[in-house]
């Protein structure tokens, strides 16, 4: 995995399209894009990956399904949307976007209560990685006790825990005992009002 990315969050965006930056950002030699379903820019990635006439398997390409959505969802979502959108077989590695099904509730009022949903939608990420449409799977904004939901249930690490730099998730020590890596971002674009 590379380890700067190129974000394709439409908020972050000044003067050009998703499908332009992405696309610039390839041509200069960056090979790790960050899109998610949330964001609504999967098609325009694709687009911006096709023209840059890059090989697919030179990209590193993270993308992110809402959570918790349970298994099913999962499988729906990444085969009939994701990668149609994106004109792709696969995806390098796929988060969990919030361990909370109402935003309203992240970062701690989800709590456990979601728990049976989140381990739901594990499984299926699961799933798609064994069929080869998933390399990696990963979660984003996840505190350490639901970190170690996924640790605890499937004997497995996420492979990386997104989080804001400005609010990295609580018990970095935690994560690094764990050997769960830290994937931060910044909003390089957005202004400071």
């Amino acid at each position: 995995m590379p380890m700067i990315a190129f974000g394709s969050y439409n908020g972050s965006y000044r003067g050009c399209t998703v499908e332009e930056g992405v696309l610039q950002w390839l041509k200069l030699g960056g090979r790790h894009v960050d899109a998610a379903h949330m964001y609504e820019t999967e098609a325009d990635v694709g687009a911006a990956v096709k023209a840059s006439g890059v090989p697919r398997e030179e990209i590193f390409l993270t993308t992110k399904i809402p959570g918790p959505i349970g298994r099913n969802a999962t499988h729906q979502m990444i085969l009939t949307e994701t990668l149609p959108k994106l004109g792709m077989d696969y995806v390098d590695l796929v988060l969990i976007h919030y361990p909370c099904a109402d935003l309203k509730d992240f970062p701690n009022k989800c709590g456990a209560a979601q728990h049976a949903e989140r381990l739901d939608t594990w499984r299926g990420l699961q799933e798609l990685r064994s069929a080869g449409k998933i390399r990696a799977i990963g979660v984003s904004n996840y505190n350490a006790e639901q970190v170690e939901e996924v640790i605890q249930e499937f004997k497995e690490v996420p492979a990386v825990n997104q989080a804001g730099a400005k609010r990295p998730p609580a018990g970095l020590r935690w994560h690094e005992s764990r050997l769960v890596i830290i994937k931060g971002f910044l909003h390089l674009g957005r202004s400071r009002s």
